[in-house]
């Protein structure tokens, strides 16, 4: 991937919490200035609003919370707040997008298996990894369902302690070929970029 893109372009394998070691060190910053920080470049993504409503409606992330988020992100959007009532076709090759009937247990499948645990033991970077590319994955809206997958990622990174992720307007394009990846189950691009993203913002508040 191009030099220009840092947080996209790292090959650095991580798969444990060791691997995340390097942000113990700032576990005491208030990480309040990056979530008003992240809600500005989340709303730009895919013309959300409202993005710090939506993230206090998903507290506590479950199925019913993630369409109140969507209605809150874009309100005045048609099909804000209902799950997607037509079959398409996949945006990204390997891309699940269940047709319409099957949506609702799609997503409770996937909001059971968040409580399994065995997703207990994964970290919490890696899980809104996993958690962003079943979103996409579904593609559970007509529209947003990008800005929607990063904002119930951050929930549970939030409860977690740590601070979010979000994406810069020149990394869009990068962002888009490691979600790409992660729907081919090569999660490791888009990992790193969460974790690259949050070292990022920590160190810059924390001079």
């Amino acid at each position: 991937m191009p030099d220009d893109l840092p947080i996209y372009s790292d090959n650095v394998l991580l798969r444990s919490g060791i691997q995340f070691a390097d942000l113990l060190r700032w576990k005491d910053v208030d990480t309040s200035p990056i979530w008003k920080k992240a809600d500005t470049f989340i709303g730009q993504m895919e013309g959300a609003k409202d993005v710090e409503v939506a993230r206090t409606a998903l507290l506590e992330p479950d199925k019913g919370n993630l369409v109140r988020a969507h209605a809150i992100l874009f309100s005045g959007f048609p099909g804000a707040g209902e799950l997607r009532k037509s079959v398409i076709a996949g945006r990204y090759r390997g891309q699940d997008c269940p047709e319409p009937q099957f949506i609702n247990q799609s997503l409770d499948n996937f909001f059971n298996w968040m409580t399994a645990e065995s997703v207990a033991e994964i970290h919490p970077i890696e899980k809104a990894a996993l958690v962003l590319t079943r979103i996409v994955d579904i593609w559970p809206f007509d529209n947003g369902n990008l800005t929607m997958a990063v904002v119930l990622a951050n929930a549970f990174l939030r409860q977690a302690g740590m601070a979010p992720f979000f994406v810069l307007p020149e990394h869009m394009a990068e962002f888009e070929k490691a979600v790409a990846q992660a729907v081919t189950i090569e999660t490791l691009p888009l990992v790193n970029a969460i974790h690259k993203t949050i070292k990022r913002e920590i160190e810059e508040i924390a001079r």
